[in-house]
């Protein structure tokens, strides 16, 4: 059967088939993830992949978007609870953020492949004498990995949000 596209990434190669079903294959033609587990499977980047599914409605239809996460041995190391996952693909990011129940938070990468480095915690001297860490919450973001703004800066101007750096006129 031909392949509508593939992707390799590093020893191994995500396949959508022509029957728009996706899996995931070794270089030794292996099958890591079975075709059709998964709606659709992204690239791999530091060992890993988000992974999409529907949830099938009562009408036999497709439903809610479910998120995971697998790693290259196509276990899910994030199971498929996730109304998002941020795309890190490519993104030189050590974290991403992710959705479910209408909550958003940061998800440390480390958390899911401990070969990934650890966002860096920096401390800085408070006129209080005490050291507080100002770089940890919003590791992985441009606002404070390339233009250096605090954990605190991103609070307080951003309201939160490090993608509000964007909207700096």
């Amino acid at each position: 059967m031909e392949n509508r596209c593939e992707y390799k990434d590093g020893k191994m190669t995500v396949i959508q088939r022509m029957d728009y079903r996706w899996g995931v294959i070794s270089d030794n033609g292996e099958e890591i993830v079975p075709f059709g587990k998964y709606s659709w499977i992204g690239r791999f980047d530091k060992g890993l992949a988000r992974v999409l599914t529907y949830s099938k409605s009562n009408d036999h239809t497709a439903g809610d978007k479910m998120w995971g996460i697998i790693n290259e041995q196509g276990e899910e190391v994030l199971p498929l609870e996730y109304q998002t996952i941020w795309n890190f693909y490519k993104k030189n990011r050590l974290s991403t953020k992710i959705i479910k129940d209408g909550h958003e938070s940061e998800l440390n990468l480390h958390d899911l492949n401990p070969s990934i480095a650890r966002p860096e915690t920096r401390t800085s001297f408070s006129t209080t004498n005490r050291y507080r860490r100002i770089y940890s919450e919003y590791a992985g973001s441009y606002a404070q990995d390339v233009m250096g703004y605090s954990d605190d800066v991103i609070n307080d101007a951003f309201e939160g949000d490090p993608d509000a750096y964007w909207n700096i006129d």
